[in-house]
This record gives structure tokens, sequence and C-alpha cells, in this order.
């Protein structure tokens, strides 16, 4: 990950006119993946199931030039804006489309697992173990699509963030999962796909990274920049396209803020 970035009032975005209802249940239609059968991932034992395979085949491994972290209820909202960027020439990626396969990933693995032994509902035991199984390799691959991105890019809404009444108005976090992502990218090595340009060697020059403490009550960490949605607006309407020239404008518009 090179830098990231916060779009705070995202619930005011006007996506594109062209980008419709019935693309975005093509978008989700086609980033489905299905897990159905997992004799295919039994190990030799015929017992033990091999995680790192069902996580290869579950979770994408490219790098991508933009990490789209939302809520969940923002998540038509954020594939227009997916739609949009990749329609400028950019490569995609949204937190939400995992997390359906995880939940999918952990039905089916309840039902050949789970149950009790006459059948009629779940173990809470092996419920609980396998949670922990199938929640471990989101979280392990939602970091390693951080750390292959260009830009993290948090779309704020108050469905995301809430403020807590106090004497600094600390904002905090709705969802673990986002929690786990902003706190991620304090600690992500740096680095551009970009050839260093006059523009990413300015930012880099000016630029001093910071750390909120992180507290179970999920306060929100800190990222690089604040932007507003009339920046992505302004950024897709643009007569540009091509990866290159997408980051490097908004790069030069991080640079004016």
């Amino acid at each position: 990950m090179y830098r990231s970035i916060e779009v705070t009032d995202f619930h005011l975005f006007n996506p594109p006119e062209n980008v419709t209802d019935s693309d975005v249940m093509s978008y989700k239609s086609r980033k489905k993946e299905a897990l159905n059968d997992l004799k295919d991932y039994l190990l030799v034992d015929g017992n033990s199931l091999d995680g790192s395979e069902i996580q290869k085949y579950l979770f994408p491994d490219d790098d991508v030039d933009i990490f789209l972290s939302h809520s969940h209820s923002d998540a038509d909202e954020a594939i227009k804006l997916a739609i949009a960027l990749e329609n400028k020439g950019l490569k995609v990626f949204i937190d939400s489309c995992v997390w359906g396969n995880a939940f999918d990933l952990l039905k089916v693995i309840d039902d050949q697992y789970c149950r009790n032994f006459d059948d009629s509902m779940y173990d809470y035991n092996k419920r609980n173990h396998s949670t922990s199984h199938a929640y471990m390799m989101l979280n392990t691959a939602l970091h390693k699509m951080i750390d292959r991105c260009e830009i993290f890019l948090f779309l704020g809404t108050p469905n995301s963030i809430s403020v807590k009444n106090g004497i600094e108005d600390q904002e905090s976090l709705k969802s673990p999962w986002i929690f786990s992502e902003l706190a991620f990218i304090q600690h992500v090595r740096r680095k551009s796909s970009l050839e260093s340009t006059s523009l990413t060697e300015s930012l880099e020059s000016r630029e001093k990274m910071a750390m909120d403490s992180l507290e179970v009550h999920y306060d929100k960490p800190r990222l690089d920049y604040k932007i507003e949605s009339y920046v992505l607006e302004n950024l897709l309407a643009g007569y540009y396209s091509g990866r290159k020239l997408v980051l490097q404008s908004l790069y030069g518009q991080l640079r004016r803020l």
C-alpha cells in the first residue's frame, strides 16, 4: 500500500449516471465464488480441511490499484464507485465481496461438520471453532489485499462511523472488520507501483505518519488524508483514463490539500 484516504462524506457521493442498478447486480454475480464440495480440500487424514487451498480458491491474490473499505449497508454505492473507477482503467477490490465468500464458506463447513449428534441443530462448541477458522481466513485475506494495493480508500458514512460524545468527540467504528483494516494500515509497508515521480516524491517529503492508540472500543485510527465526495466526483468526471493518469491526477489533488 502506498497511501490511505478517508472519504468523510461518502453518503453524499453522486455516482456517474451511466452506472445503473443493473450494473451493480451484474458486478455482484460476477464476483461471487462458490464452494459447495469440501471433499476436494480434505487433507490425507480424511478429516482435516486444507485452509491454505480454500483461501487460494475463494480469496483473490492479485495486485490492485484501489482497496475499498466500507460498511455492509453501503455495499451498492461502493460497487457503483468501483464500476466507475474500473471504467477509468483502475483495478478495484471491494472488501464486502470477500466477506460474502467467507460467510458462504462458514455455512458449508457448519452444515457438514458442526451438526449435533441427532442433526437437529448446530453444536455450539463446534460452531465457535469453525467460525474462528473462517474469520481468520477472511482477516488474513483482507490484510494481504491491503498490502498489495496502491491506495486504501475508506468510505466514511453514518453507517460506518459514529461519534462518541466526550471531550474530543472521538470518532468510533461500528464494524470490527473495518477496525481491523484501519488498524492494519498503520503498520503496512509503504510502496507505490508507479515509478517515482515529482508527485509521489512531493507527497513523501511533506508527510509524517501518525497513529492513534488502538483501543477495544474501536477508536478510529487515522488515515493519511481526508477528502470529500466531490474529489471523487471530479476525478471520475475527468477526460483522462488509464491507471497511471488517474492515479497521478488523484495524487495531484492530494498534494493541493
